[in-house]
């Protein structure tokens, strides 16, 4: 293996609940009753996964103002989330967004051992930004993300110019996700595909350990 490719949200990087749903409840001066962050995180979460590949929402993958508009209205189809509240919760997300526990230890092993990395993202915003925070773009070779590229996954062409970017070849790469109808297309392009189970704390750690016993490391 020469080539390990990873999805961003709920991949490599989640939103801490307590972080993002409390400071955004602060903007608008409302209370979080015990265990509402964590709902309101996963009924976002599960939304914007449903949607993933629906036709219908592949646009707000593709361009930066189509992105916010949709994200606004699956987090108003939360239950307890109003307008206002919807909006300071839009406004704060990235600022929450964490990488997972083992995600630093992962791509830092990876990246020692010779093997170039890659980001493949179906996105509406620059998530590079996510990774200079944390000190991990250091370890990142190509971003390749939708709206940029004009591709979304499951398209195969999102695969290749990849591979392109990277100067990889499908047999010898690794795609690594959460998604199975989006991230595992990356079969169309000849790519084998880990698909890991959600977790949805970035406290937690992802699964990675899966990723270097195939990556031999």
């Amino acid at each position: 293996m020469t080539t390990v490719l990873f999805d961003f949200a709920w991949t490599l990087f989640a939103s801490d609940p307590v972080c993002w749903v409390g400071n955004a409840a602060n903007m608008v001066g409302r209370t979080v009753a015990p265990g509402e962050a964590q709902r309101i995180a996963d009924d976002f979460a599960e939304l914007l996964r449903s949607t993933a590949t629906d036709p219908a929402h592949i646009a707000r993958d593709l361009d930066p103002q189509v992105w916010d508009q949709a994200i606004m209205a699956v987090l108003n189809q939360i239950p307890g989330v109003d307008a206002s509240f919807a909006r300071a919760l839009h406004e704060t997300r990235a600022e929450a967004v964490e990488p997972y526990a083992d995600t630093l230890p992962t791509l830092a092993a990876l990246h020692a051992a010779g093997i170039r990395l890659g980001v493949v993202s179906n996105v509406g915003w620059d998530i590079r930004e996510c990774f200079v925070r944390h000190g991990l773009d250091r370890y990142i070779d190509a971003f390749v993300l939708s709206y940029e590229v004009g591709f979304v996954k499951p398209d195969v062409r999102i695969w290749r110019t990849a591979l392109d970017a990277l100067a990889a070849q499908p047999d010898r790469t690794l795609m690594v996700g959460d998604h199975p109808g989006g991230d595992g297309g990356s079969v169309t392009a000849g790519i084998p595909a880990l698909v890991l189970p959600m977790v949805s704390s970035p406290a937690q750690h992802r699964g990675f350990d899966h990723v270097l016993r195939l990556a031999g490391t």
